[in-house]
Formats: structure tokens, C-alpha cells, sequence
């Protein structure tokens, strides 16, 4: 287990060193990064050189170029600091950032300081000498991204000669991981064959030979500390538990023999039978048991002979004494029978009553009820006509209303003729118009006095009706008064023949309970009769019962002169 661990380890270290996402492929991958970057911009400044040679040739594209090259310092500076912060290799990032970079930065502080503001200011002579020193720190800066470049792939070649070194490392190392895991297995299937399945199989062969009844063989092994030891202890422990278990066996058959001999004279009613002394030492207190229950057995069935004949005797005494109790309920009984049908007759007269006067009642009530709704239509139609009273009064004054309204438009057609006539054939036509206006007013005014004089005389027969509906209300408020009295005093009749009719009930009820109590004595005295008949069967059956025993002979003789005694 410790080999097998040791190398899992070792395995898990060297595999995850060679994995992708490992170290090795993490080291890999930042040198193609680097390569990427160098290749060309940002860390590469042949862009920038590019830009400016262009420029000097083309002064006219200063503003585009000038925010080109902005973007790609600002690219080359973001690059450089990226690559101070990685973990690149020591060697690739000093040529990196103390070499290249260096002539890179005295590139950019050529171009922004000298080169740029010249082109400004127009003068091509000092932008042609600035661009000079640019071409000669570019020639170096040219230089080391070559070293550079070169440098980063020998690195990587280095770091894809630790990648395959690990790998077959990891590889022997399974290989003989594999080996030792084998001989492992190898020693511990020669180790379990011999050591222990083989004890097994002698010990699953003795325990067969004991299942077929063989427990005089003897067993190897428990001499050994392991659980093959235990076994064979346990299996020992086994065959003595069977020896001892045969010889208890034979033990057993005699202590049956005997009680099965016990038993059968028992069945054949002979108590005084008793087991004797020949029973192995072990079941003797089982013997002593046996007889003091045969012992126990005679005297309880002595004094079941002895209650027998008391019980008969009582029984006798308690037959007699409900015959005379039967005889007597049954003449109360039949009393309180006729009692309770005389009651019963008198409560359904009652009732009968008391329903009658109920009905009364009800038929009282109903036609108060229905003068009492009479009496609200009346009311209803006093208010009715009251309110058609009120209608012709309101028609009146309307009526009188267009009445001047009339003799208004009358007065305003008299003036229009007046008016047409000083107008003289111009007004003809107003004229005409002003006579027709005026008869249709004198029309509406005729037309209103007649309506009026017809609701006038409606009014008055209207209150001669109100008049008589209210003599109508007055005569059935007091029909409805007496009526009301009438249903009082119908409810009191009502009222104390139904309590007449409870009482009686109340009474017939306590009658019939009496009736029904006097019936059930009755027949409980019937049934203490029967039970004490039964009881003295029962006990002629319990000493015939008991006199199939054979007790001792002082015992039988006692027992039969008491039942002698008895009858």
C-alpha cells in the first residue's frame, strides 16, 4: 500500500507537470504568446518605423499618421509593462525588456520629441535628422527582436525536451508500478490460497462430517491467532454443544416415557396415580411437580364435590322463591297494563282537543292577518288617492298657466295686426299670420277652461272616494281589533289544552315505563327461574363429573357419603 501510494503521488505530480493547463504547457504557451507579440507589433516596432518613413515622405498625412502611431505606442507601452508583470523566463525577459525595449523607448521619445513637433513647424531638414536616428535605433531595436526571437525558440524546444523527459518518466514509473502491483498480487493470491482457504476447506469438510453425525473427530488449528483459529474454536465449541445435545436426547426419552405414563392414567380420571424415583437426576424436581399437582388436583376436585351439593341446594331455594315472585309480577304487570290503556285513551282525547283548538287558533290568526293586510291596501289606496288629489291640483295651475299663457299670445297677436295695419300692404302677410295666431290662442284658452271645469269635477269625486276608502280603513282596523281578542282568547284554550295534554302524556309515559319496568322484572324473574334450574342441572353434572375421578380411598369414601347427604 505505501509503494502503491508513493507512486500514485508521483505519478499525479509528473502527469499533472506535462498535462495542458500544467506547468510545461502554461510555459509553452507564454512563449507563443511572446512570439505572437514580437511578430510583429505591439512589441515589435516595425509598424511604428513603417509609419514614420511614410511620413517623412508625406508630411501632408501628419494628422492621420500622428494618431496612428498615438495607437501603436500606447499598444507597445500596454505589451512591454504586460511582459515586466508575467512570469516569462528570466534570459527571454531581460533581452526583452532591457535590450529591446531600450531602443524601443528611444524610438518613441525620437519620434514624439524631435521628429513629430519638426513636421509641425514645417522643417523637413531637422525631420530628415531626426528620422536618421529613428532608422539607427530601429536597426538595433531589429537587432535583439532577432536575438529575441531566436532565444524564444530555443525555450521552447527546451521546454518540449522537459515535456518528453517527464512524460517517459511518468511512464516508467507506471511501468513499475505496475510490476510491484502484480508481484503484490501474485504473493497475497499464494498467501490466501495456502493460508487461508485451504484451513477453510478442512474446516467446512469436519463441519459436514458433524452434520452427518461423526463427533469423535478432532480439529487442527486452533492454535493459530487468526480468524481461521477463531473459526475452528467456534466449530469445536459446536461439536461438544452436539455431543452434549445426543446424550440429553436419551435423557428426555425416559422422562417422556414416564409422563406419557403419568398423563394416560390421568386421562383415565386416576388422580392418585403418581410419577416414581427412576428419572434421571436433573428431571427430579420435574417429578416432585407432577405429584404435587395430581395432590393439588384430588383436594380441588373433593371440594368441587363439596360446593356442588351446596349449590344444588340453593338452587332449590332460589326456584322456589321466584315462582312465588313470578306469579306475583305477573298480576302487577297485568294491572298496570290495563292502568296504561285507560291512561293512553284519556291522553288522545286531550290531544284530539288541544289539535282542535290548535286549528282554531291558526284559521284566527289567519284572518287577522288577513284584515291586518286589508287594512294596509286601504291605507295604500287612501294614499293613492290622496296622491291623485295632489296630480289635479298640479293640473290646475298647469291649466291656469296656459291659460295665460293663451291670453298672452292673444294680446301679442291683437298688437301684430295692429302693427300689420299701420304697415299697411307690407304687413298683409303679418296679418294674416296674427289673425291665425290669435284663434289658435282663444282655441287653447277655450280648450283649457273646458279641462279645467272636468279635473275640477274629478277633484271633488275623488274626495268623495277618499272619504269613503277612509271609512272603510276605520271599520277594518276595529274588525281587526276584535278579531285580534278572539285570538287570544283562542290561544289561552289552545295553550291549556296542550299543556293538559302534556301532563297526561307526562303521566302515560311514567304509566307505560312502570308497565315496561314490571314486564322486564317479570321477565328477569322468568329468566333467575331458568338460571336456577339450570344451576341445579349443572350441578347434578359437576358431581357426576367429579365421581369419575379416582381418589384415594378415604378421599372417595368422604365424597360419596357427602353427595349421599346432598340428594
Amino acid at each position: 500500500m505505501a509503494v502503491l501510494v508513493t507512486g500514485a503521488a508521483l505519478t499525479g505530480f509528473e502527469i499533472n507537470t506535462i498535462r495542458i493547463g500544467g506547468p510545461l504547457a502554461a510555459s509553452n504557451q507564454r512563449i507563443s504568446d511572446l512570439q505572437a507579440d514580437i511578430l510583429p507589433p505591439p512589441a515589435y516596432i516595425i509598424e511604428p518605423f513603417l509609419e514614420a518613413t511614410l511620413l517623412v515622405e508625406q508630411p501632408a498625412t501628419l494628422t492621420k499618421r500622428q494618431a496612428t502611431l498615438g495607437r501603436l505606442e500606447k499598444d507597445f507601452r500596454a505589451s512591454i509593462a504586460k511582459w515586466k508583470a508575467s512570469e516569462l523566463q528570466d534570459g527571454l525577459k531581460s533581452i526583452l525588456i532591457d535590450k529591446a525595449a531600450r531602443e524601443a523607448d528611444g524610438f518613441w521619445t525620437e519620434l514624439d520629441d524631435t521628429m513629430l513637433p519638426a513636421l509641425r513647424r514645417g522643417d523637413r531638414a531637422a525631420a530628415q535628422a531626426s528620422y536618421a536616428r529613428l532608422s539607427t535605433l530601429y536597426a538595433a531595436h531589429r537587432r535583439n527582436i532577432d536575438a529575441l526571437v531566436e532565444a524564444a525558440g530555443q525555450a521552447q524546444a527546451r521546454v518540449t525536451q522537459e515535456s518528453l523527459a517527464s512524460l517517459h518518466m511518468t511512464i516508467a514509473i507506471l511501468v513499475v508500478l505496475g510490476l510491484v502491483v502484480g508481484g503484490l498480487l501474485a504473493g497475497g493470491l499464494f498467501y490466501l490460497l495456502r493460508g487461508v482457504l485451504r484451513p477453510i476447506g478442512a474446516t467446512a469438510d469436519a463441519m459436514g462430517r458433524m452434520a452427518g453425525g461423526d463427533l469423535a473427530l478432532t480439529l487442527d488449528g486452533r492454535e493459530r491467532a487468526d480468524e481461521i483459529g477463531t473459526m475452528v474454536s467456534a466449530v469445536e465449541v459446536f461439536r461438544v454443544a452436539a455431543q452434549a445435545q445426543v446424550t440429553n436426547v436419551e435423557k428426555q426419552e425416559v422422562v417422556v416415557r414416564e409422563l406419557a405414563a403419568a398423563l394416560h392414567e390421568l386421562g383415565e380420571g386416576n388422580v392418585a396415580h403418581r410419577v416414581g424415583d427412576n428419572l434421571p437426576d436433573e428431571y427430579r424436581g420435574l417429578a416432585r411437580s407432577f405429584n404435587d399437582s395430581m395432590e393439588r388436583l384430588a383436594r380441588t376436585l373433593q371440594r368441587i364435590s363439596h360446593s356442588a351439593g351446596q349449590v344444588r341446594n340453593g338452587a332449590a331455594e332460589v326456584r322456589a322463591a321466584s315462582d312465588d315472585l313470578s306469579q306475583r309480577t305477573e298480576q302487577q304487570a297485568a294491572s298496570l297494563e290495563e292502568t296504561a290503556a285507560a291512561m293512553d285513551e284519556v291522553t288522545g282525547g286531550v290531544r284530539a282537543t288541544a289539535s282542535g283548538a290548535n286549528r282554531v287558533n291558526a284559521i284566527v290568526v289567519s284572518a287577522r292577518q288577513e284584515t291586518e293586510e286589508s287594512g294596509t291596501v286601504v291605507r295604500r289606496a287612501v294614499e293613492a288617492m290622496g296622491a291623485i288629489e295632489r296630480s289635479s291640483s298640479e293640473i290646475s295651475e298647469i291649466i291656469s298657466v296656459i291659460d295665460g299663457i293663451a291670453f298672452q299670445t292673444n294680446l301679442l297677436a291683437l298688437n301684430a295686426g295692429v302693427e300689420a295695419a299701420r304697415a299697411g300692404d307690407a304687413g298683409k302677410g303679418f296679418a294674416v299670420v296674427a289673425s291665425e295666431v290669435r284663434a289658435l290662442a282663444q282655441r287653447s284658452a277655450d280648450a283649457a277652461r273646458d279641462v279645467k271645469e272636468r279635473i275640477q269635477s274629478s277633484t271633488a269625486q275623488v274626495g268623495i272616494g277618499v272619504g269613503l276608502v277612509n271609512e272603510t280603513g276605520r271599520m277594518l282596523e276595529a274588525i281587526a281589533a276584535r278579531i285580534a281578542e278572539i285570538s287570544a282568547h283562542v290561544s289561552q284554550i289552545a295553550s291549556s289544552a296542550e299543556q293538559q295534554a302534556t301532563g297526561l302524556q307526562q303521566v302515560n309515559i311514567a304509566v307505560a315505563d312502570m308497565d315496561g319496568s314490571t314486564q322486564q322484572n317479570a321477565a328477569m324473574v322468568e329468566q333467575a327461574t331458568a338460571a336456577a334450574r339450570h344451576l341445579a342441572a349443572e350441578a347434578e353434572v359437576l358431581a357426576s363429573e367429579v365421581a369419575q375421578f379416582r381418589l384415594d380411598t378415604a378421599d372417595l369414601r368422604g365424597a360419596r357419603s357427602h353427595l349421599a347427604l346432598v340428594a
